[in-house]
């Protein structure tokens, strides 16, 4: 199927001498097999401009892309003006705009453009020219359309009208038919020549005598005759014959192609004739045929098997449009050394004529180095030869056409034809044809020239690819295996047990029944190679029986030319038996380098000659030499004793060997170095020597410590010992004193508040001598000499002083403090009661310092039996700051601390866990630790006791101490603290004692009334830690202001450490009171502080306002330790006590604390508690209210907005007994805290449920009489 694309009037330069001509373009489109799609490429715009018609190329949507200067000179536009714009919108009149756009999509929807239309532009100026338009369309390489290219004829005004011959002006007729462009012929019935005009004379190169002897007939190329004569016998029969078309032959031969009419005149009187207006189309003929042979020889470089394929082809294409009995084609390297004449065929064949020869100065290489085509006659290339210009190579041709063949702007050959017999054989513008095809030529033989080096290289690297024993392969950017050998292929189904194919994905089918390490290492280096990086590494592998395979792997990317990434290439061979020897022979290496490097003594070697040849690094550790330094140097130069060398030689020469040989060698330094030597001669005959020589010099220093290290522990054992016998004395005799007093107090009391507060000091006392007793007996504990007082007791008394010791501490941490006795726990058991003490009060005491929220419990349970004996085990579990695994292998040992630090947060003696651990195992059981860093801690010990019989109860009497005496003179105090809480309390205390108190709630309020004008104060109590400003800054600043007038500062803190006490006073406090303060510190300061004083004015005792903490509890029996942080391990839960007044099914804590409440009324009576517990309910109240709102959207919003309130309301609640609610709280504080956003609406009525609760438990309470409510 062809589609011939016509331009009228389109000239070729050297094609058409003379009346319209016609280019055509011809598109072949095969029936069945069609060829891999080639770009067509729009004609060049200049070649338009010479024909003298207008060109424009347009993209798929209309907009210009290419014009030529013939158009812009048509139109009045620049270039720039015109290129991306609308060729519809600037060209077309706006009534044709719409129609032309819809047909230009058309055409490109249908790929088929109507040629021949005539259609309008418009110019710049506003005039509207018409012009006949043909065109075709341009592809890209895949086949697609990317545009339309149109070439344009401006159609003259003309109007033709039958002229007769007869009856006319001859000179006029004759002078208008012979000025006419178009072939003008009058023909007689018989078909003989009336009449001809110029033009069809002089093309068709016949004379007015030639005609005389022509018909029509002759002139009529043989193959168009019959159908030419059959429609003009038909016009003569009166049938109509709008157009005919048919060739005419010149005079010498050559065929003119002609298109026109033809018309029948009758006369009356006369044989009918015929007029015949013919239009020469032989150039628009040529222009098709050209066209049609450019796209066959592109198609060639295609569908050609070879070069020489090619060569024959393109010879044949061109014969349809040329002459070609005489064509060559020579080619040349770039470098031009070699002219081969790649194609030659000849009517005169000279030996060696087409034979390869040096590029010299033949006619080919002329019109190579010219670079433009050239028409040569016979004279022309004589004078050539005559000028030296070119040296002539076989027979001479009349008349010669060669184009260089250029493949962009390189030149790679000559295409020439040739004709030895007719000068006339070529016109010029047949040299135009041969170098518009010479381009499309070189493309071809480029392409095939291109193929078939490829083709050889490809031969080349298979033969490489399949020799050898490398395994090859490669891969292409999906992982996918694009190619392999042999080789590769009998690995891979070695290794997979499955034959490799192309296209199998590596990643499933060969990485992924790798191990994981050696995957890991060819995922990586795929990778790598990815990104453009060689890469070479060595990969252990196993087979299909598991035996091990290594390999020696090189990957290297594959670009293309355009610098796309295409493939890996992969090159492979396998070093299984190299590698297990490399390997053998680097782990024996490694072995004995790291023996050799890891001697802590120096091994040597000496020649026979006594230089040192090899020497351990271990060298410079003894002896401070490197060991580049004292090879190859005599050996004696290292020994302290020029002696010493002459022995040890003597000595291995004649025992072949020495053991244990001391003596003394030179350090660097210059001092002498205690070695021991082992020595033997060399083996296996070797001259020389080898040995060891140890460095002693610590062993000696250690035995010289060791023996000083005695003589001091016994010197420090007496001083020790002298030092407890004297401590023991000065301690007990003012214990015994003070215990004396109260004892006496004790008799004189009147009333049961003072009987209390007595009882209270009493036990206080009894505590704290017997922890001054456990410690001074700690030197009996580690003599042996410590005896155990056993007696029957009740576990739960014992856990009830624990608790009532502790409470008050944790409540000041806002802590859950429970016990809990196992139901299979005997409830009375026979042991040293004070012992037992000892060490609960101790562990208590450490879970409650180092623990800052959460809870603190006592599980007590029997853990083996053995008939009346028990194992009972003490557990004391905290949720504080937890011990690494590592500290706690430091703990239960004297006078450990794991914080030693000056900053440290924790004091203590370091003697507690270590007394512990001893009077555990004095009550014959144990001691350990299960901790985790920041996770709790439960410190555990055993006791073997036995279970107590009813005769062994002992009948306890409770005991009862005086009171504490009011001052007569009320003394002036100004009591500093920035906590409610804590300021009522200190208010009731001092107002017990007799004094009148101002409070102060910060420091500079402090300042403020310390200053004041008539301000008189006896003493002050400053809190340490406040907002704003400290305690200490504050006291300063009141000094700085009163000088010598300023009273006695007391620090009043919860500081509670003796160091914490001389640092508060060194810092500028007089004294120091630790939290919780006791009635009796306070009157101990009071009285060392305040003088008598006359009488002065006084001021009302104002009773405390608010809500008060609860009453302080006796001091724990051992001081509290810094103890180490606990060890890993399981963390039990510990059960809790048991409420007072029962809570909801939903919490195990009690709504309400009632020893909370009876200790208040204590305190304040019943009014005072109940003023305080409806404060409590309004302050919470408000707090619940403006906090509810938010925890309705914390989820949505930042919850911590409600850790402030939920502080406030923990810290109120657990001070007047709301357990429930202040756990609730703290529950609330946690879920917050861990994550703000949390959805906390259902605890929070939980919350709301357990205030509501309080307020119905303690309206009720209140409400009972005082025996009932504390029973």
């Amino acid at each position: 199927m062809f589609l011939v694309v016509i331009w009228p009037n389109l000239r070729l330069r050297g094609l058409c001498h003379a009346g319209p001509c016609f280019y055509s373009f011809v598109f072949m489109s095969p029936s069945h097999t069609v060829p891999p799609p080639t770009p067509v490429v729009p004609p060049l715009p200049a070649l338009f401009d010479q024909l003298g018609q207008s060109y424009v190329l347009a993209d798929r949507q209309g907009l210009v892309v290419d014009v030529n200067a013939t158009f812009l000179a048509l139109t009045g536009y620049e270039r720039a003006q015109v290129l991306g714009r609308s060729f519809y919108r600037l060209f077309v009149p706006p009534s044709e705009r719409a129609a032309r756009e819809q047909a230009h999509q058309d055409f490109v929807q249908r790929e088929r453009l109507d040629n021949g239309l005539e259609c309008a532009v418009l110019t710049r100026a506003g005039y509207v020219r018409l012009l006949r338009w043909q065109g075709g369309f341009a592809r890209d390489a895949s086949g697609q359309i990317t545009g339309l290219w149109l070439a344009g004829q401006e159609i003259a005004d003309r109007s033709a009208s039958p002229i007769a011959l007869a009856g006319h002006d001859g000179s006029h007729l004759q002078e208008f038919l012979d000025n006419a462009q178009d072939l003008v012929m009058h023909l007689s019935a018989d078909n003989n020549l009336l009449f001809v005009n110029k033009a069809w004379k002089e093309k068709l190169g016949y004379t007015d005598a030639d005609l005389a002897h022509h018909s029509l007939t002759d002139v009529v190329h043989p193959y168009y005759k019959a159908k030419l004569l059959y429609q003009l016998r038909n016009l003569y029969e009166g049938e109509p014959v709008n157009k005919i078309e048919t060739v005419f032959l010149t005079s010498t031969g050559k065929p003119v192609h002609l298109i026109g009419s033809l018309s029948a005149v009758r006369e009356p009187g006369q044989p009918v004739s015929g007029h015949a207006i013919l239009h020469d189309i032989t150039d628009r003929i040529k222009a098709e045929r050209l066209q049609k042979v450019y796209y066959s020889i592109a198609n060639l470089a295609i569908s050609a098997k070879n070069l020489a394929a090619l060569y024959g082809a393109i010879h044949r294409e061109l014969s349809k449009i040329i002459e070609t009995s005489n064509l060559f084609i020579a080619l040349c390297d770039d470098a031009r050394t070699e002219l081969q004449f790649a194609y030659y065929v000849d009517q005169h064949p000279q030996p060696r004529a087409h034979a390869p020869r040096p590029f010299s100065s033949g006619i080919s290489e002329y019109v190579i180095r010219g670079g433009q085509p050239r028409y040569i006659t016979r004279a022309e290339m004589q004078q050539l030869v005559q000028d030296g210009t070119i040296t002539s190579f076989g027979l001479m041709p009349e008349v010669m056409l060669a184009s260089p063949l250029s493949v962009g702007e390189r030149i790679i050959g000559v295409l020439v034809v040739q004709d030895y017999h007719r000068p006339d054989a070529y016109a010029p513008g047949d040299l135009d044809v041969l170098h518009f095809i010479s381009n499309q030529v070189a493309l071809a033989i480029e392409r095939k020239r291109n193929e078939e080096q490829i083709q050889r290289q490809n031969a080349r690297l298979n033969a490489i690819f399949e020799s050898g024993s490398h395994l090859m392969w490669t891969v292409d950017g999906r992982g996918r295996l694009a190619s392999f050998n042999r080789n590769y292929g009998a690995y891979f189904l070695r290794r997979n047990g499955a034959p490799a194919t192309r296209g199998l994905d590596l990643r499933v089918a060969d990485l992924a029944r790798m191990d994981d390490e050696p995957r890991s290492i060819f995922t990586q280096y795929y990778q790598l190679a990815e990104t453009g990086q060689p890469q070479r590494f060595e990969v252990r592998l196993r087979d299909l029986r598991g035996r091990d395979l290594w390999i020696e792997v090189h990957l290297n990317p594959i670009y293309l030319g355009d610098g796309s990434f295409e493939e890996i290439s992969a090159i492979a061979h396998d070093i299984t038996e190299q590698k297990r020897a490399q390997l053998a022979l680097e782990a024996q290496e490694e072995k004995f380098r790291s023996i050799f490097e890891s001697f802590q003594d120096v091994y040597y070697r000496t020649d026979e000659a006594g230089l040192l040849t090899i020497v351990s690094p271990s060298v410079y550790d003894v002896l401070g030499y490197e060991p580049h330094e004292v090879l190859g140097r005599p050996v004696q130069d290292f020994y302290y004793e020029a002696t010493t060398t002459d022995r040890l030689a003597s000595l291995v020469e004649h025992t072949g060997g020495l053991r244990n040989f001391e003596t003394a060698m030179r350090h660097r330094a210059g001092h002498p170095v205690s070695v021991l030597i082992n020595a033997r001669r060399a083996v296996q005959g070797a001259p020389g020597s080898e040995g060891i020589a140890r460095d002693v010099t610590e062993l000696h220093q250690m035995q010289d410590d060791l023996r000083l290290a005695k003589n001091t522990a016994e010197a420090a054992l007496e001083a020790k010992t002298q030092f407890l016998a004297n401590m023991s004395h000065e301690l007990r005799t003012p214990m015994n004193g003070i215990i004396g007093m109260i004892d006496l107090l004790n008799q004189t009391v009147n009333t049961d508040e003072q009987r209390e507060y007595v009882d209270t000091l009493r036990k206080s006392s009894d505590a704290l001598l017997t922890i001054l007793n456990d410690i001074l007996d700690l030197s009996k504990i580690q003599a042996g000499k410590m005896r155990l007082q056993e007696g029957a007791l009740e576990l739960k008394a014992v856990l009830e002083r624990i608790r009532s010791l502790f409470l008050y501490r944790a409540e000041q941490k806002r802590l859950v403090f429970t016990y809990h006795i196992t139901p299979h726990t005997p409830r009375f058991i026979v042991t040293d009661e004070v012992r037992l003490l000892q060490i609960l009060s101790n562990l208590v005491a450490n879970a409650l310092k180092f623990t800052n929220e959460g809870t603190v419990s006592v599980v007590v349970s029997s853990v083996a039996t053995d008939g009346d004996y028990h194992t009972v085990r003490f557990a004391v579990q905290d949720s504080g700051i937890g011990i690494s695994s590592d500290d706690a292998s430091r703990l239960f040992t004297n006078f450990t601390q794991l914080d030693t630090t000056s900053s440290k947060t924790y004091g203590g003696t370091g003697l507690g866990l270590a007394i512990s651990r001893q009077l555990s195992e004095l009550l014959g059981g144990e001691i350990g630790v299960f901790s985790d860093t920041g996770q709790g801690s439960v410190f555990w010990f055993t006791i073997r006791c036995r279970q107590a019989q009813f005769e062994d109860l002992p009948v306890l009497l409770p005991a009862a101490e005086g009171p504490v005496q009011a001052f007569l003179t009320p003394p002036h105090i100004l009591l500093v603290d920035d906590n409610p809480i804590n300021q009522k309390v200190g208010q009731r205390l001092l107002h017990k004692l007799g004094c009148v108190v101002d409070v102060a709630i910060d420091g500079p309020d402090a300042i403020a009334r310390a200053t004041a004008l008539g301000a008189n104060y006896d003493l002050i109590f400053m809190d340490i830690q406040m907002p704003d400003m400290d305690g200490i800054t504050a006291t300063r600043e009141i000094r700085a202001r009163l000088g010598t007038g300023c009273p006695p500062v007391v620090a009043m803190t919860a500081y509670s450490m003796q160091e914490d006490a001389s640092r508060f006073m060194r810092q500028g406090m007089d004294d120091y009171v630790g939290k919780p303060v006791k009635t009796q510190r306070l009157h101990e300061v009071l009285h060392r502080w305040v003088r008598p004083r006359p009488a002065r004015r006084t001021r009302a005792v104002a009773e405390p306002p608010g809500p008060l903490a609860l009453l302080a509890a006796p001091a724990p029996t051992v001081a509290p330790e810094a103890v180490a942080e606990p060890a890993a391990g399981p963390v039990p839960a510990a059960p809790v006590a048991a409420p007072v007044v029962a809570a909801p099914a939903a919490s195990l804590e009690p709504v309400l604390d009632v020893a909370v409440l009876q200790q208040l009324q204590e305190l304040g009576g019943p009014e005072f508690a109940a003023d305080l517990y409806r404060e409590f309910e309004e302050e919470a109240g408000q707090l619940l209210a403006e906090a509810a709102p938010l925890a309705k959207t914390a989820n949505e919003t930042n919850g911590t907005a409600l850790l402030s309130p939920l502080h406030q309301l923990k810290g109120t609640a657990a001070t007047v007994g709301a357990v429930a609610l202040a756990a609730q709280a703290r529950v609330l504080e946690i879920q917050l805290k861990a994550n703000p956003a949390a959805d906390v609406k259902d605890n929070f009525l939980v919350l709301q449920h357990y205030f509501v609760a309080f307020t119905e438990a303690y309206a009720s309470a209140l409400a009972l009489p005082a025996d009932a409510a504390s029973g």
